[in-house]
């Protein structure tokens, strides 16, 4: 078996003189949305849920996709906007929770199942049912069916729903009575035989039958045996000396967005589609079709203390939620014609795109932005747009001193996520997190093919394959020389069966010419590049039936995830493997765990919205050590929330 041996070394610049870990603030009792376990306590809290039908009715309710039933509508129903080139729909909790707050069923499924098993229940799962993606939880010796974005759930017998148990999807493929006999009519219930609310809008148009075929229609119903959520993505971030953090509760201007594109394996194009018959147009943003709910932007914004007097100068602009665009102010005097700035960013490191050169003569303030990748109707595409940090290089010739610099990286985020103040006294936590660096990398799927792996790629999808003998994938991390404490190793392993593979751009299926053999897989780390392997994962030998009710009707694509917290002291470089003998693989993605320096100076917190038309503003100046500080705002009438900005103070 051959291997490619990949060097992943970071080099990141500003962590050692890293002010303010992860600091958020939140109302008392909102929500946790970067932490899954501290989120589901809060739910469970909210609602006075105890028991587990109760935790996983609050649950469902809490992601109910009509704000009109539940406060404060976390989570609203829209197509096409919760994606992200190359992997396609976004189905990772964090990204989901932070930066969109919005999705179809294939999305809100997979976050449901992370939810439930986030909140102690024993296990979770999602069916596809071709045209709907629903998920089931499991307690009290059975599956539970819990339908957030069709907004509805069924309970076995007749008469009134309380107390009798939530059923299953296997329960309703086998008895369509039990969705239909609540119904007094095409388009009316029967009274206090379903919870409020129950399907709404198929009540409405007459198609509760049509959902009843959903399930009914078995044949084309299919199992995630596994885990079908990604893992991997975290929410801790570094403010550095010279850095500011601005989150908006609206959009910064009414355009502003991350557009997703799709790539086809030919060129880019918009990836949401307008539909005339619903009045849904591109130019108007990933909005609620239902109420007035919207998404929200905000901006990182650098100035580095110290600039530097090397030829080539190397800057990072990390973001845990996702990247609309940047640009960059550059301070420039460039005497003469021989004199030059090149300015150039990349999102691995490894492959550098150029945003823009400046020759002299020039004196003044140069404004460049990241090479766009391709513009249409209703924005563009840069080389920094849908991913979660880049690096900065800038590289001068000749005598060409830089006076001045600022980085500013706008992103995307879920309003509902922000302590939203309201009339009266307002109870606000904040807390900073550990002081740590989380450093991450997801390789293309080109660079780890090798002698042992084959890249398959159809239209823009693609896969690797174990050749002959089996795959492998060795990849040294270190961190510039850093002591390692930590890494995290994930990637989906995926077998083809019945010729039906993932599709990107419906997290659904899609046929493939593409087969898989039968074979295991794994991931394995080392301290060095011989061994010991210690194992991280398993490919599972067989899914696990906990209410013995097997399914024959599976797609066995598992998301594999592990977290080593605990490596011998003064380690500065790590071996992950990953290996196969049958599945394919993609997704890969790793993170690398240093200890950062110790905080300094101040945290200036700016709470900013307007009562009745008047612009108000609160201030809290917080020690850059403190873990957790409290705080209260009074608040008037009217209040209309504007923005919260975290900026480091000397």
């Amino acid at each position: 078996m051959t291997r490619v041996l990949l060097l992943l070394t970071f080099l990141w610049a500003g962590g050692l003189a890293a002010q303010v870990y992860s600091p958020s603030v939140l109302l008392r009792d909102q929500p946790d949305s970067t932490d899954l376990k501290r989120f589901t306590e809060a739910i469970y809290r909210n609602a006075n849920a105890r028991t587990a039908r109760e935790r996983a009715e609050a649950i469902w309710r809490f992601f109910l996709t009509d704000g009109r039933f539940v406060k404060p509508g976390f989570w609203y129903h829209i197509a096409g906007w919760a994606y992200e080139e190359p992997t396609g729909e976004v189905l990772d909790p964090m990204k989901l929770l932070n930066s969109y707050g919005f999705g179809l069923c294939y999305h809100i499924a997979p976050l449901l199942e992370a939810v439930f098993e986030a909140g102690g229940f024993e296990d979770a799962r999602v069916w596809f049912l071709t045209g709907h993606t629903v998920a089931e939880v499991y307690y009290d010796g059975a599956w539970h069916y819990y339908d957030s974005d069709m907004m509805g759930y069924n309970v076995a017998g007749d008469g009134p729903f309380r107390g009798k148990p939530v059923v299953s999807v296997r329960q309703l493929e086998r008895d369509p009575s039990i969705i239909l006999g609540k119904l007094s009519g095409p388009k009316s219930v029967r009274p206090g035989v379903v919870d409020t609310p129950w399907y709404p809008a198929d009540v409405r148009a007459g198609a509760m039958k049509d959902l009843t075929s959903l399930f009914t229609t078995t044949d084309d119903n299919y199992l995630f045996p596994y885990t079908r959520y990604s893992v991997g993505h975290d929410m801790s971030y570094l403010l550095r000396p010279g850095e500011k953090l601005i989150r908006y509760f609206a959009p910064e201007e009414p355009t502003l967005y991350y557009l997703p594109y799709v790539f086809d394996g030919r060129g880019w194009s918009e990836f949401p589609r307008e539909i005339a018959r619903y009045r849904i147009r591109t130019i108007d943003g990933p909005r609620s079709q239902k109420d007035d709910r919207l998404w929200a932007t905000g901006r990182i914004e650098y100035t580095p203390p110290e600039i530097g007097s090397e030829r080539v100068l190397q800057f990072d602009m990390p973001s845990p939620w996702v990247i609309i665009d940047a640009h960059f102010l550059v301070r420039l005097n460039l005497p003469s014609q021989n004199d030059s700035v090149v300015v150039e960013t990349s999102v691995d490191g490894e492959e550098w795109k150029l945003a823009g050169e400046r020759t002299g003569p020039y004196e003044g303030e140069w404004k460049v932005e990241p090479a766009t990748i391709v513009r249409s109707a209703n924005g563009r595409l840069t080389a920094v747009t849908g991913h979660y940090g880049y690096k900065v290089r800038i590289t001068r010739r000749g005598n060409a001193p830089i006076h001045a610099l600022r980085f500013v990286t706008r992103i995307q985020l879920n309003p509902r996520t922000l302590p939203a103040l309201q009339p009266g006294k307002n109870e606000l936590v904040y807390r900073s997190g550990p002081m740590q660096d989380r450093i991450t990398w997801r390789p293309a799927l080109r660079r780890l093919a090798s002698d042992s792996f084959e890249l398959v790629e159809e239209q823009g999808q693609g896969m690797l394959r174990p050749k002959d003998g089996g795959g492998e994938a060795l990849i040294e991390l270190s961190a510039g020389g850093m002591p390692l404490l930590g890494f995290d190793a994930g990637a989906r392993f995926i077998h083809v069966t019945g010729g039906l593979a993932p599709d990107k751009l419906t997290a659904e299926t899609r046929r493939t010419s593409v087969s898989t053999r039968p074979g295991t897989a794994s991931m394995e780390w080392a301290l060095s590049r011989s061994g010991p392997w210690r194992t991280l994962w398993t490919y599972p030998d067989k899914p696990e039936w906990r209410d013995n009710d097997l399914v024959d009707r599976v797609l066995n694509w598992a998301e594999a995830f592990a977290s080593v917290r605990e490596l011998p002291k003064g380690v500065k470089s790590i071996y992950v493997r990953f290996r196969s003998t049958g599945p394919c693989m993609d997704s890969v993605r790793l993170a690398a765990l240093t200890a950062g320096a110790s905080p300094k100076g101040k945290l200036r917190i700016t709470h900013r919205w307007r009562e009745q038309g008047s612009v108000r503003q609160h201030h809290e100046l917080v020690d850059a050590s403190t873990k957790e500080y409290r705080y209260v705002i009074q608040a008037g009438q009217g209040v209309r929330n504007e923005s919260v900005t975290f900026e480091s103070v000397p």
